[in-house]
C-alpha cells in the first residue's frame, strides 16, 4: 500500500510538473510588421534582438516576417490572399485597408478583449473608435493621429532669402522655391506615396477618394469641379521645376536623407519628427533648424495639413490559436515603455546601442546598418512618462522634443480632412474600394508627370468608375 501512494505520489507530482510547464511555455506566434520598425535597422541580427526582447517580455515564442516597408502592403496582401494569415500584424493605410480585411473575415473582433485589459482599456479610446467599423473595434493603434506638414531648411532659407510664413499660400510657394532652380538644391523632396498629395488638394477644397460632404452625402471627389484645380497645381509643382523630378521612385528614406543633408531643401512629413531633422541634419555634418509649413492656402483660403488620422495599427488574425498572448504582445508594444520604444526607434541595449553618461550611444554593427537613434516615442506615443529608462535624450534633444510637442499641437490644429467609408454599407464598394483607390493614384500620377492632360486623366478616371459601376456605389452607400 505504500509503494502504491508513493507511486500516486510521484505521478502526481511528475504531472504537476509536466502541467506547470506547459502553462509557463511561451506562446508559438507569428507576427508581421515592416522593416522601419523591429529597432529601427535592417540587420537580421539587430532585428531578431528584438524578436528576442518581445519573446522575453511577453513570455512568447514569435516567428517574425519583416518585410521591406516599400513593399509590405503587397506581401501582407499576398500572405492573407494564401490564408496564411500572420497571427499579430500591423496594418498601415488602416483607413482604406482594414474595412477590406474585416469584411474579408481576416481580422478578429477585439472590443471585449480591450475591454478586458486594464492597459488598454485605460487608454482614450476616442482613438480606438477613429477605427471602429459599426462599433466594432478591429485595429489597436500605437499612437497619436498622425499630421503631416512641409519641413523645410532654416539655413537654405537664409542663404538664398526664401519668405515663407508657416502657412503661405500656393502662389507663395512655388513662387518662394523657384528661387532654388539652377542652385543644385532641390527646392521639394516628395516620395512615391501618392496620396501624400493631399496636402496640396486640401488647398483647393478637393479631397481623392470617395466621401461624405458637408450635405451628409457621399461622393466620389476625383468628379467634383474642385479637383481640376487641385490637379493643375500638383502638375505645376512639378513643370516648375519645384517638385523633385525624380519623385516617382523616391522612398520616404531618401526623402528624408536628401533633407538631412542639404541636398533637398524641403521635403513633406510627419509633424512629430521634427526632432529627426535637428539630429540627423547635425549627424550628417550639415546641422540646421527646420521650420514647418502646416498647409498651403489656396486661392478660396482652404487648406490643411496632411491627415493620416490612425493609419497604422495592431489587428489579430481571426484565425490565431493563442489570442491571449496575441494581446499581450499588443500591449506591451503600445503600453510598455521599454518595449515601445525598443521596437519602434531604440532597439535593445548591448546591440543597437549602449548607455555612457545616461545617453543612448548607438553600436558600431548598428550604426554601419543605417540605424540611428531616435526619440519621436516620447512625444508621440499613448505612454505618458518614459524616465524609467536606463536613457535619456541629451539636453539639445530635450529642447528639440519641447518644441516638436508644440509643432504636434499647431499641427493638430490646422489639419485637414480624412474620412473612412464604413464596411457594410455597400457591397459593391467594399468589393471595389481597393482598385478604386489604386486607380485614382495612378490617374494622378499620369497627371502630374505629363503623360496624360487633366482632362484625359479624368476622361480615364471616368470610365474606370463606369466598368465599376461607381454610381450604384454612391447609390448604395447614400441609401
Amino acid at each position: 500500500m505504500k509503494r502504491i501512494l508513493s507511486l500516486v505520489l510521484t505521478l502526481s507530482m511528475l504531472l504537476s510538473c509536466v502541467l506547470l510547464a506547459e502553462a509557463e511555455a511561451p506562446a508559438k506566434l507569428s507576427i508581421c510588421s515592416p522593416d522601419n520598425t523591429f529597432g529601427l535597422s535592417t540587420d537580421p541580427e539587430l532585428q531578431q534582438a528584438v524578436v528576442n526582447m518581445l519573446n522575453e517580455a511577453c513570455n512568447v515564442d514569435l516567428e517574425a516576417v519583416i518585410p521591406p516597408i516599400g513593399s509590405y502592403n503587397d506581401k501582407l496582401e499576398t500572405m492573407m490572399a494564401g490564408g496564411d494569415v500572420p497571427d499579430v500584424f500591423s496594418i498601415s493605410q488602416a483607413m482604406t485597408r482594414l474595412p477590406n480585411y474585416v469584411t474579408r473575415e481576416q481580422c478578429l473582433d477585439l472590443t471585449d478583449l480591450i475591454a478586458k485589459s486594464e492597459k488598454l482599456s485605460a487608454l482614450d479610446q476616442s482613438y480606438f473608435q477613429a477605427l471602429a467599423i459599426d462599433g466594432k473595434i478591429y485595429a489597436i493603434p500605437y499612437y497619436y493621429p498622425r499630421v503631416k506638414c512641409l519641413f523645410l531648411r532654416k539655413d537654405v532659407m537664409e542663404k538664398y532669402d526664401i519668405q515663407l510664413s508657416e502657412t503661405p499660400t500656393t502662389t507663395e510657394f512655388i513662387t518662394e522655391m523657384s528661387k532654388l532652380k539652377g542652385t543644385g538644391v532641390i527646392p521639394f523632396s516628395f516620395p512615391k506615396w501618392i496620396d501624400n498629395f493631399q496636402y496640396f488638394l486640401n488647398s483647393f477644397g478637393a479631397y481623392a477618394g470617395i466621401y461624405q460632404n458637408a450635405d451628409g452625402v457621399y461622393v466620389d471627389g476625383m468628379q467634383e469641379p474642385q479637383m481640376v484645380d487641385g490637379l493643375n497645381y500638383l502638375r505645376e509643382l512639378y513643370t516648375s521645376g519645384v517638385m523633385d523630378q525624380e519623385f516617382i521612385t523616391t522612398e520616404n528614406a531618401t526623402m528624408r536623407e536628401y533633407v538631412y543633408t542639404g541636398k533637398a531643401a524641403s521635403d513633406i512629413d510627419y509633424v512629430a519628427n521634427y526632432s529627426n531633422y535637428i539630429s540627423q541634419s547635425a549627424a550628417a555634418e550639415a546641422a540646421t533648424d527646420v521650420q514647418p509649413i502646416y498647409m498651403l492656402v489656396g486661392p478660396d483660403g482652404k487648406g490643411g495639413g496632411l491627415n493620416e488620422s490612425i493609419q497604422t495599427a495592431w489587428c489579430i488574425s481571426s484565425d490565431c490559436k493563442n489570442v491571449d498572448a496575441a494581446m499581450r504582445v499588443i500591449e506591451a508594444l503600445v503600453t510598455d515603455p521599454a518595449v515601445h520604444a525598443g521596437f519602434y526607434n531604440t532597439g535593445v541595449e548591448g546591440a543597437h546601442y549602449t548607455i555612457e553618461n545616461g545617453v543612448a550611444v548607438a553600436t558600431e554593427k548598428a550604426t554601419n546598418s543605417g540605424y540611428s537613434i531616435k526619440y519621436n516615442y516620447i512625444t508621440d506615443s499613448f505612454i505618458p512618462d518614459f524616465s524609467s529608462l536606463p536613457y535619456q535624450p541629451d539636453e539639445t534633444m530635450k529642447a528639440a522634443l519641447e518644441l516638436q510637442r508644440s509643432i504636434i499641437d499647431k499641427g493638430m490644429e490646422l489639419r485637414g480632412p480624412k474620412q473612412m467609408i464604413p464596411a457594410g454599407k455597400s457591397d459593391l464598394y467594399d468589393e471595389n474600394s481597393a482598385s478604386i483607390t489604386n486607380y485614382w493614384k495612378e490617374v494622378i500620377s499620369q497627371i502630374v508627370l505629363g503623360s496624360v492632360t487633366v482632362e484625359e486623366g479624368l476622361a480615364n478616371y471616368k470610365n474606370f468608375w463606369n466598368s465599376v459601376d461607381g454610381d450604384t456605389i454612391l447609390a448604395e452607400l447614400n441609401r
